[in-house]
């Protein structure tokens, strides 16, 4: 709720002078370069540190032989950092839309705010 809050920048009502556009085209710059959030790195993080901690304990507990157990955890692992991998490439993609439609929104905004 707070993102969609701060990702609507202008109130269709509102005038703006050359440094307002100023401001909200360094905004979005800044929207455009920031890294992702703690919170997905934080959760990313402690997933891997799981699965980590879980391949190690398998490996002391399974009841095959440790070279076949390392071939299914290389095959998990794979599956996994390929899955991860895809998953972010969608929000990246989703997180591109979002700005650009932000940012179409803006100019909207800004061409019938100078027009006025």
């Amino acid at each position: 709720m707070k993102r969609d809050k701060e990702l609507d920048l202008v109130e269709d009502d509102e005038e703006f002078d050359d440094d307002d556009l100023e401001d909200l085209e360094d905004e979005l710059d800044e929207v455009e370069t920031h890294p992702s959030s703690l919170g997905v790195r934080g959760f990313v993080a402690g997933v891997l540190v799981g699965a980590l901690a879980g391949a190690g304990v398998a490996l002391l507990l399974a009841p095959d032989r440790g070279e076949t157990v390392r071939k299914r955890i290389g095959r998990s692992w794979r599956d996994f950092h390929d899955d991860a991998r895809d998953q972010l490439e969608d929000w990246r993609g989703d997180a591109r839309r979002e700005v650009r439609k932000q940012r179409r929104r803006l100019r909207r905004r800004l061409d019938r705010t100078r027009r006025s």
